[in-house]
């Protein structure tokens, strides 16, 4: 099992790359709620869970939590786990809208 720390910094569209984005404007999501990193994590059939924390770079204006993804299964690498939670989060968001 291995587990990865992925900061909603990681998503946000508003932050540059420089900033913390990891994403490309394209997969990215305005804003960020625990509640929908969860529904994304278990329709990914990801076991994840929340934490508190605060993102380095930005730690003066920081979401304060932080998801953390155990999986049992090697995904590839962490670049690629963040690019399908991104994408599936926006899925989850413009459905919403």
């Amino acid at each position: 099992m291995k587990e990865y720390v992925i900061w909603p910094e990681y998503l946000l569209a508003n932050l540059s790359r420089r900033r913390g984005r990891r994403v490309n404007k394209a997969l990215a999501v305005t804003k960020i709620k625990p509640e929908a990193v969860l529904k994304a994590c278990t329709e990914l059939n990801w076991e994840c869970r929340i934490e508190k924390g605060r993102f380095p770079r930005t730690w003066f204006e920081s979401h304060g939590f932080k998801i953390i993804v155990v999986l049992e299964n090697e995904v590839g690498n962490k670049h690629k786990l963040i690019k399908t939670l991104a994408s599936k989060l926006k899925e989850i968001s413009e459905k919403l809208v």
